[in-house]
């Protein structure tokens, strides 16, 4: 019985990384091998099309997308474009596994 109490206080305690690293509403989504780091946060839509920015630390431009959370794909907003698929393992994936969740 201590031990099922010490988990689920374990388990309560722990912060999502995720969550920790946003303040502002923006979430580090990932840094290239240059150290070039991506960001992105959620500013509307609901469930399973949200909108977002995203802004990367080389140009610091704020682009509009929007992410099908269903179908696992993204599109610019402004101006709108097609649809792209979200590529496993990109930074493009983190960004659509924090916007979606």
């Amino acid at each position: 019985m201590l031990m099922g109490l010490a988990i689920l206080v374990s388990s309560t305690v722990v912060i999502n990384p995720v969550e920790a690293q946003s303040r502002n509403g923006w979430y580090r989504s990932g840094c290239n091998f240059k150290g070039d780091c991506t960001y992105v946060k959620k500013i509307g839509g609901s469930w399973p099309f949200i909108e977002y920015k995203s802004m990367d630390t080389i140009d610091n431009v704020e682009l509009i997308k929007e992410a099908d959370c269903r179908r696992w794909r993204w599109r610019w907003l402004y101006p709108t474009g097609s649809w792209k698929d979200v590529m496993p393992g990109s930074i493009g994936e983190r960004m659509q596994k924090i916007v979606c969740r």
